[in-house]
């Protein structure tokens, strides 16, 4: 059986005017690519929050949203990727996509629609954060906290 698709959206402030700066997701086998994108110009002219861009460590390879937004979609199978929340992460990912030129084909939905109880699924959530000391802010980190705890609730496994 494989998985459902799920995203992340890291952004240079928590703020939803603010821009992505890296990006997660899931395969259908469970596991996960992860991309730090190259800010857009115009995204550090409008951004006032400057000061969290400098701490990001850009001896990693960044990628254009160009790129990203590429493999992005070469990888997507599904018509839905579910989040930990749509807003502000859908903000920031259609700052990625218009920066691609691009516009999003594929909706976002909330991974906590994927369970009967919505308040179950958010316990859940927060306990596999907390038990694998997972960032809840990082990209990578929440991506795989959305995995783990679809395969608790659902007993799911991904295709070997």
């Amino acid at each position: 059986m494989s998985l459902p698709s799920f995203m992340a959206v890291e952004a240079a402030a928590s703020e939803e005017d603010s821009f992505p700066v890296s990006i997660a997701w899931s395969l259908p086998d469970g596991s996960i690519k992860q991309a730090l994108i190259q800010p857009d110009e115009a995204w550090l002219e409008d951004d006032t929050s400057l000061a969290s861009v400098r701490d990001l460590d850009l001896s990693i390879e960044a990628y254009s949203a160009a790129e990203v937004v590429r493999e992005l979609l070469y990888d997507q199978l599904d018509d839905v990727y579910y989040v930990s929340l749509i807003h502000p992460q859908e903000g920031w990912l259609l700052k990625l996509f218009a920066s691609a030129g691009q516009e999003i084909g594929f909706e976002l939905s909330e991974a906590s629609g994927l369970c009967a109880d919505a308040d179950e699924w958010s316990e859940i959530y927060q306990d596999n954060i907390h038990l694998h000391g997972l960032d809840p802010e990082r990209a990578e980190d929440q991506v795989r906290a959305l995995l783990e705890t679809h395969v608790l609730l659902t007993g799911d496994q991904p295709d070997e």
